[in-house]
């Protein structure tokens, strides 16, 4: 019984060296013309994609009695909310008076570390085989994401208009890009 226990140690440990050597050791690929600059460009280019359009968020709306509720959520990182407001038919706006922010933050991945795995190998008909297997558990996929979540609550100063033309109003999302330029985003504004 040690004999095998150490058998499938040796085993075990020769096809995870086998799995790392792989993945570390990947080929790289090499141009004579250009040296290290040709090289850094092709690595660069091969990791780069397609270009992808920043991430979209979701506004939302809902009236309740004197009071317009505004949710934004999925906000992206690195994009600041700074204004939301309700503009009128006219172009009169009104401004949140009342606004909270949530972060959240979630993240995935295994631990990192030393494992234990027993089972058994085999059918009916053949024997079965038990075996304990022994090795290092290394972590690839450490994801955190990160979700930002603005609520926020603008009067209706004059309910009886808005009532009449909420179709001719809108609400306005302003935000700080990642570059620093300012950007607008609006909605429809709910029915009463």
């Amino acid at each position: 019984m040690g004999y095998l226990l150490v058998n499938c140690f040796v085993k075990t440990m020769a096809r995870i060296r086998f799995r790392v050597l792989r993945a570390v050791c990947r080929p790289t690929i090499r141009f004579a013309v250009g040296g290290t600059l040709l090289a850094a460009l092709a690595a660069l280019a091969a990791c780069s994609g397609p270009v992808q359009p920043p991430p979209a968020m979701h506004v939302s709306a809902s009236v309740a009695e004197r009071t317009l509720r505004l949710a934004v959520r999925d906000i992206p990182p690195g994009r600041e909310i700074t204004a939301l407001v309700l503009v009128g038919a006219g172009g009169s706006e009104t401004p949140a008076r009342s606004r909270e922010r949530t972060v959240r933050e979630e993240s995935s991945g295994g631990n990192a570390g030393p494992g234990v795995a027993v089972g058994a190998s085999g059918g009916s008909s053949s024997s079965v085989d038990p075996y304990i297997s022994l090795g290092y558990l290394f972590r690839n996929d450490d994801k955190t994401r990160r979700s930002q979540r603005i609520t926020a609550e603008i009067p209706i100063v004059d309910p009886a208009a808005y009532a009449a033309g909420y179709r001719d109003w809108r609400i306005e999302v302003r935000y700080r890009d990642n570059f620093g330029d300012l950007q607008r985003a609006s909605i429809p504004a709910p029915p009463p």
